[in-house]
């Protein structure tokens, strides 16, 4: 199903503080880290000893979308054209590269800068600032980042009121948003149930849950779920594993039993994939809270780029690359050094802070990976929303070694959208990746795309009468605008012929059906089950209708 925006929020009152004028209503989009962004914000340090990976984090992400470079307008160290050729020289094109001036102290922009997300305010969709609260550190002029931004990119600011660090706050982009429960023990004027209705109206989730605190694992106070939790994409979530006599291992394993207890956007359990987390340079794990967290799950997600912190620990480090590899097929996977930040409490994710494409677009779909029941013509289900007109969409795959992609059409069909794959064998491997054109542009499912991709395939083993019975009911064309004609071959006589929609409710009847004749049934655009009996015969396909 495509949907515009306008049409499917739910309308919220906030109150701008700040403002000129309280703004009545803003409808709200959150978009998650993974899905299609402008770029990434960084705060220039004037460290040395953190300079490089600044610009290895910026030469990694600025391939994929642009980079801003938060610099201190006063007197510091370095101006801008000092900043410029540092990075050139460590390998960084002026792509994609801008400044930014602003007032900061620190480096960890994901904790005290902007979260960016949709608003409509009556003149269409627009991105905004949500500021989080972030005032008990003595840094005011990080805190004031989010209002500096707002000025100069001239958009609109919502303040919350809930004391919370960036990298303790990640969401699935459908349904439900985490924080570690550290967050409860910051607000204490609130109860757990507050927050998490807090949480829910203001960031339009189902659902938001806190999570076990790991306190003895480092990283200080903070105490973030990003240091050992990444949300991959709306099924997928990666956890670290820490070996079992560690302090926080029945800890983050019990944390590991609750997310596979919780259902994703599709109903279904989501997929959690764990991933080693590293020692420290003397071999050994932290035990304490204010020893040194290091961690593979603090990684960044730009577009078709994921950016992850690694150690100089050939063997921790390629596996943890090849984990990524393997749980997102065709996306840039970039190791950049992070061991003069894990000392401090952070990582990638900490000194990073993605920006959300300037509108909205989203496919939704339940990825189909992995061995599958063998049908030939395979139905790819999945809706799109954007705050532009979305013009068209496609669904490409490739089969078995093909190194071309072919094109199809995805069809309107509420209350899902649907391309088909035909003429598929026992045995195919099929990989594939839907893309929707709206009119402020692209945007594919996975991001990666074309060299991303999800993959499934069939058994060779499949018996001879399944795949003759399934071919001799045919419906044409397919999908149809409400007229269509069934054909049986060997002059089988349709005896009776019966239609029913998804929820098996009988919606279309019809005796003695006269090959060649057209059955209109005007039924609604969706997809539908045909019923035909032949004799002592039975035969059932599906049935697509369109617009």
């Amino acid at each position: 199903m495509i949907k515009s925006f306008t049409r499917n929020f739910i309308i919220l009152a906030f109150t701008f503080l700040g403002a000129a004028s309280s703004l009545a209503q803003v409808a709200v989009i959150n978009p998650a880290e993974f899905e299609k962004n402008e770029g990434v914000l960084l705060v220039w340090d004037y460290a040395p000893a953190r300079d490089s990976i600044t610009a290895n984090i910026t030469k990694a992400a600025q391939q994929a979308g642009k980079v801003w470079i938060i610099y201190y307008p006063g007197q510091a160290p370095y101006d801008t054209a000092q900043i410029r050729s540092y990075l050139y020289s460590r390998g960084v094109l002026p792509l994609n590269l801008y400044f930014v001036p602003g007032w900061t102290e620190t480096l960890w922009i994901r904790d005290f800068g902007p979260a960016v997300l949709y608003g409509d305010f009556g003149q269409g969709s627009e991105r905004f600032i949500v500021d989080m609260g972030y005032n008990a550190y003595g840094r005011p002029k990080d805190d004031s980042i989010p209002s500096q931004l707002a000025r100069q990119w001239a958009w609109q600011k919502q303040n919350f009121p809930i004391q919370i660090e960036g990298g303790n706050l990640m969401f699935d982009g459908l349904k439900r948003g985490f924080a570690s429960k550290r967050v409860l023990t910051q607000n204490p004027q609130y109860t757990a149930a507050m927050l998490r209705n807090i949480f829910i109206d203001r960031f339009q989730v189902d659902d938001f849950v806190f999570l076990e605190n790991l306190n003895n694992s480092g990283g200080g106070i903070w105490k973030h779920i990003d240091m050992w939790m990444k949300v991959l994409d709306y099924e997928t979530i990666l956890v670290s594993s820490y070996p079992e006599h560690l302090p926080d291992y029945p800890v983050i394993e019990q944390n590991v039993i609750y997310l596979r207890s919780l259902l994703n956007a599709f109903g279904k359990p989501y997929t959690i994939i764990r991933i080693p987390a590293p020692p420290k340079a003397n071999g050994t794990w932290a035990t304490t809270q204010n020893d040194e967290m290091r961690t593979y799950t603090n990684s960044l997600i730009i577009n078709n780029t994921v950016i992850v912190p690694s150690y100089n620990l050939p063997e921790y480090d390629n596996l943890a690359k090849q984990i990524y590899e393997q749980a997102m097929p065709g996306y840039k996977i970039v190791m950049v050094d992070s061991r003069n930040l894990t000392t401090l409490g952070g990582a990638v994710h900490c000194i990073t802070r993605e920006v959300p494409a300037p509108k909205f677009a989203r496919i939704t779909h339940r990825k189909v990976t992995g061995a599958q029941t063998y049908s030939p013509d395979f139905y790819i289900y999945n809706t799109c929303s954007s705050t532009s007109s979305i013009q068209r969409m496609w669904l490409y795959y490739k089969k078995n070694q093909q190194t071309e992609y072919t094109r199809v059409p995805v069809y309107m069909a509420c209350p899902e959208n649907m391309g088909i794959i035909q003429g598929l064998l026992p045995g195919d491997t099929v990989s594939y990746y839907l893309e929707a054109v709206t009119a402020h542009g692209n945007v594919t499912y996975p991001l990666a795309a074309p060299a991303g991709n999800f993959t499934f395939w069939f058994d060779q083993a499949v018996t001879t009468p399944e795949i003759t019975l399934k071919n001799r009911l045919h419906i044409f064309p397919q999908p149809s605008n409400n007229g269509f004609y069934v054909h049986l071959p060997e002059n089988n006589s349709i005896v009776q012929l019966s239609i029913y929609d998804r929820s098996g409710r009988h919606v279309y009847a019809a005796d003695d059906y006269q090959p060649g004749v057209m059955i209109q049934p005007e039924l609604k655009p969706g997809v539908y089950i045909l019923n035909v009996r032949s004799g002592d015969q039975v035969f059932n396909n599906q049935l697509i209708i369109t617009k």
